[in-house]
């Protein structure tokens, strides 16, 4: 067992009380109110990001928050009503809920640990992450934009099997915040930014986003994701087996797009990112996302993005 797991199975003084009594003993006093909201200042003291162990021994009530909140089943589980549902998390579940979401926990046994996240910039939510996501997948965007379970309960479960990269830089964010040493502040901010980002890559596999595999539409659009630069009409009628003027009457009911508009925002969205993210030149990144005709990418990109790709470059240095 390690120092980080035997410092989380100590019992707090708040614990101890629940545990004695076997009642809810209120951490805030905001939570004697009729379904109360935590705000922020509750929180934040010059910190980005604020991280508990969830009280054991009695359950939480009914409430919500004023920001984003990240629940983590570090060991054993954790049964909680949102939005007035029955869920059931177990070790390695990651729970994302936006502000307002409503939810309480039901009592946790000894050898349950739940970390509870919390963020104080109020720009990072659900929407947030998924427009990263979107960014780089027109599947995506389509099944985002089709579940519209997702859409109204506004929170998002990433399970174990799906989590594993997101659980690694969490347990070293969680080192450095339980049991601090030098720079351990600056440490967790840094792994702060790279564990969102890996929250992002992570979404496709949310609950309520079934990629339905066998409906052409889905697989057409995987196609683009993964062959965006070289692949035509033709090439992909072939590779699915069905006819091209079938599938382009497919794209254009499904998406409102044709089979070119599709391909060209892909492209687009990938040299967006390119530019952001690289020193590539402009005409490279033109290339390597498969263009050939400079004036029609520029025309495209500044359709898509209302900038030139030299003001997007601009915005980044």
């Amino acid at each position: 067992m390690s120092d980080l797991e035997n410092y989380l199975l100590q019992l707090t003084e708040h614990e101890e009380q629940q545990k004695k009594t076997g009642h809810f003993i209120p951490d805030f006093s905001i939570l004697n109110q009729q379904q109360p909201q935590l705000p922020n200042e509750l929180f934040f003291q010059n910190k980005d990001i604020y991280m508990s162990k969830h009280s054991r021994f009695a359950p939480y009530p009914k409430h919500s928050h004023q920001f984003l909140e990240i629940n983590y089943v570090y060991k054993g589980q954790c049964q909680q009503m949102i939005n007035g549902q029955s869920y059931l998390f177990q070790r390695g579940d990651i729970l994302i809920m936006d502000a307002g979401t409503s939810h309480s926990i039901s009592r946790l046994d000894e050898e349950d640990l739940v970390i509870n996240i919390l963020f104080k910039n109020n720009d990072i939510s659900i929407e947030w992450l998924t427009q990263m996501q979107g960014s780089q997948s027109i599947l995506y965007q389509f099944l985002l934009n089709s579940s519209s379970k997702t859409q109204q309960n506004n929170f998002l479960v990433i399970r174990s099997e799906h989590s594993k990269n997101a659980q690694a830089i969490l347990y070293q964010m969680m080192w450095e915040y339980f049991l601090p040493q030098d720079f351990s502040q600056a440490i967790v901010t840094h792994y702060l930014s790279i564990f969102l980002l890996e929250l992002a890559r992570s979404l496709p596999t949310i609950e309520g986003l079934n990629e339905q595999p066998n409906d052409p539409f889905i697989q057409v659009l995987s196609l683009i994701d993964k062959h965006y630069d070289t692949l035509t009409l033709s090439e992909a009628s072939e590779l699915l087996f069905f006819n091209k003027n079938y599938l382009s009457n497919l794209i254009k009911k499904k998406s409102q797009k044709t089979f070119t508009e599709l391909i060209n925002q892909k492209k687009i969205t990938k040299a967006h990112l390119l530019i952001e993210s690289t020193q590539l030149s402009i005409e490279d990144i033109m290339i390597a996302v498969g263009y050939s005709n400079k004036t029609y990418f520029y025309k495209n990109y500044q359709a898509f993005y209302k900038e030139t790709p030299a003001q997007t470059r601009k915005k980044e240095t």
